[in-house]
Order: structure tokens, then sequence, then C-alpha cells
């Protein structure tokens, strides 16, 4: 297997992210795993979970949750509130939506 970027080389991986093949020169080890270069880049930064400053309805928990997901708030919102008509659940749910609302810090104005 030849290398994505340089041809007249062999690949001795894949990129986990990308797929392409890359030599060793070309590859990086992120918890683990084997990126190129530029997907390197891109996954080092480290997630966190924070209340959404823009997605909110009341902390912005759930528009928080869905960042953190990489998924649309509304999907997270259905969710919770499907779960809030389970039986023995609401009061659960109303409590663990509070707590996260004190507990999770607010995104960043980055």
């Amino acid at each position: 297997m030849k290398s994505y970027n340089d041809p007249s080389k062999d690949a001795t991986g894949i990129c986990k992210n990308c797929g392409k093949a890359i030599t060793p020169e070309e590859s990086v080890i992120v918890n683990g795993k084997l990126y190129c270069r530029e997907c390197a880049a891109q996954t080092s930064h480290e997630k966190r979970l924070y209340r959404s400053r823009k997605d909110r309805i009341l902390f912005g928990v759930c528009g928080g949750i869905a960042n953190y997901l990489s998924i649309d708030p509304t999907i997270v919102r259905v969710v919770w509130v499907i779960l809030l008509f389970v039986p023995h659940l609401f009061f659960v749910m109303v409590v663990i939506y509070i707590v996260l609302g004190i507990i999770m810090p607010l995104e960043p104005l980055t």
C-alpha cells in the first residue's frame, strides 16, 4: 500500500479519521489511535461539557449536551421530554436537570 501524500513511499497505517494511507513520518498517535497530521490537529482539542449560550431554553443543559455529542439539540430535548413521562422518572429528571444547570459551567465567550 502506497502513502496518500507520497506515492513513492510505502504506507504503514491508515488514519482513523479520514482513512488515508500514511507513513510513520506522517502519522501521529492520539489516545492510542493512529491519525494523519491534519486529522490529529483537529482531534487534539479536548472536549468539555458546557451549558450552551446560544442553544438554550432554560439553563442551556440540553443544548450543551447536544453540542458535546455533536447532535441536534432538538433530539436531546425530545428524549428528555419523553423520559419525563416515564412513570417514576419525572421528579428524578427534574432534579437531574436542575443539578446539571447548577454544576455545568457556562460555555466560554470565545
